[in-house]
């Protein structure tokens, strides 16, 4: 090996050169422009601002104090209750 080529300064080089160039890299992607939200976030973000403005409607059966549904009772496979 020649004596006038040194690792060390070589890896040294490398290394301020790879870190430059990321400095670089990262400073340019930090100026572009960044970009806009899908159409379908848009439409969901849309959706929650309507849905939250306007106010929850209720049956007017809930309200009329009419008697509650009844629910059937529960049924084994043979059919017996």
């Amino acid at each position: 090996m020649d004596e006038s080529f040194s690792p060390v300064i070589f890896l040294y080089g490398v290394a301020i050169v790879l870190g430059v160039s990321k400095a670089c890299t990262l400073l340019i992607w930090s100026t572009l422009p960044k970009p806009r939200p899908g159409l379908r976030q848009d439409l969901k973000e849309a959706w929650q601002y309507r849905t939250m403005r306007t106010p929850v409607e209720t049956k007017p059966d809930h309200l009329s104090g009419g008697p509650e549904p009844q629910v059937p009772a529960a049924t084994d496979a043979a059919g017996q209750p």
